[in-house]
């Protein structure tokens, strides 16, 4: 078997979570490669629900887990978490790249100050984790790195070069200035807790070379840095070709890109299909479209082909997998946006007059379908509705790429392999 890479093709929240869980029983080793805790994955396994924000979900088969060094870790957060998965699974195998660069208090701060100057529909609508200042102070090259915590003095240089280049902008908006001390012992704790769970990259490598390998992605394709629907995105690249750098492991792989039956968004930036209606109050109520992280209530549409096109596009993606799709069990008529004003994009410029123009579609940009019904306890793709076959169909006709897993549902036996 390959190496995989599990990718969610819109603007996150498609269930990756609950995938990665599926797949990863037949991988021997899951690693994460990008982003912070402004990500959330639930998974349901019987009656047990796990919710992790920075760990992948392998953790959960007793896989061995691996955070790479294009992530960015927030020390609290992940010993909390790393606390919390210790209760329910023994002596899980999780390990992090001694190159992580941490999030710190003052990264927080920068970035509640950063959203508070943009106002309305330019506010970004960031989690204010931190998470994008962390990510400028890595290009910045101003980042402390987990392999940093165990040199004091270069620890306390690096923290004192810092507070020389934050403590006015933290002034200025009358924000609590750096303490040095009181970071040197929350550092030094953290380190002392985890400090046996830090690894050189080399001997991941070493230990995992010829295995297979299963990469897990935060976030969606469209909120990609430098491929997504800019400025209305995250801090990182979230899409397959940073995989190696993210993780550090030079290995081939072939992508699963995910997806719900329909569309959702949170926060502001374009979204064409989008729906202002009881149907879209409807399906945020069925799917529990709230965030995992933010608990904020998602923008919700009908499921957008257009940009789905250009997210496989980037990806690379051999195969597909489709979410939610119980979510749609009881409307009678379901749509799929096929078009932007009556054209077929192959490439999007979220910048161009479209998007500037507020998305605007008509009818004739969408195809209805008839709706499936009750779907809940099927087992095989066979004994699907007819109506939810073609629905399937369709969607693999204009994608040209093959839906290899459908979810009915939240937990792990709710998964159907074609």
């Amino acid at each position: 078997m390959t190496n995989k890479a599990v990718i969610g093709l819109q603007w996150g929240d498609e269930g990756k979570g609950k995938i990665v869980d599926y797949l990863s029983e037949k991988f021997d080793l899951v690693t994460r490669y990008q982003g912070g805790n402004n990500a959330g994955h639930t998974v349901i396994v019987e009656d047990t629900t796990y919710k992790l924000n920075l760990i992948p979900s392998g953790v959960i088969r007793g896989k061995v887990c691996f955070l790479g060094q294009g992530i960015v870790l927030d020390p609290e957060h992940f010993l909390n978490e790393y606390k919390k998965i210790c209760e329910k699974i023994i002596d899980p195998k999780i390990f992090l790249s001694s190159n992580i660069p941490l999030i710190l208090n003052y990264h927080k701060q920068l970035d509640g100050i950063n959203e508070s100057i943009l106002s309305g529909e330019n506010k970004i609508g960031t989690t204010a984790k931190g998470i994008g200042p962390a990510y400028q102070d890595k290009v910045g090259r101003k980042s402390i790195k987990l392999y940093d915590l165990n040199n004091h003095s270069l620890l306390k240089e690096k923290l004192l070069t810092i507070k020389k280049f934050y403590d006015p902008i933290l002034s200025t908006f009358n924000k609590k200035i750096i303490n040095i001390e009181e970071n040197l012992q929350l550092l030094n704790n953290f380190y002392n807790e985890i400090k046996k769970l830090i690894v050189d990259n080399n001997l991941i490598k070493k230990n995992f070379h010829n295995k297979k390998i299963l990469f897990e992605g935060a976030q969606g394709a469209l909120l990609d840095l430098d491929h997504g629907s800019y400025p209305f995105v995250t801090s990182s690249n979230t899409i397959s070709s940073n995989i190696l750098i993210g993780s550090g492991l030079q290995v081939n792989y072939e992508t699963i890109g995910i997806f719900k039956a329909y569309a959702t968004r949170v926060g502001n930036g374009p979204f064409p299909s989008e729906l202002f209606d009881d149907t879209g109050d409807y399906i945020a109520d069925k799917g529990v479209e709230f965030g995992t992280v933010t608990k904020r209530k998602r923008r919700c549409g009908w499921l957008d082909l257009v940009s789905l096109k250009y997210s496989c596009e980037i990806n690379g993606v051999k195969e597909l997998c489709i979410t939610k799709v119980d979510v749609l069990n009881d409307l009678d008529k379901i749509k799929i946006c096929k078009s932007y004003q009556g054209k077929y994009h192959h490439e999007i410029n979220f910048n161009d007059s479209f998007y500037l123009d507020n998305c605007k579609l008509d009818s004739s940009d969408f195809d209805s379908f008839p709706g499936w019904g009750e779907i809940e306890g099927i087992k095989k793709y066979d004994s699907f509705p007819e109506n939810l076959k073609n629905y399937i169909s369709y969607i693999e006709e204009y994608l040209n790429i093959p839906i290899s897993i459908v979810s009915l549902g939240p937990e792990r036996n709710q998964t159907i392999l074609r």
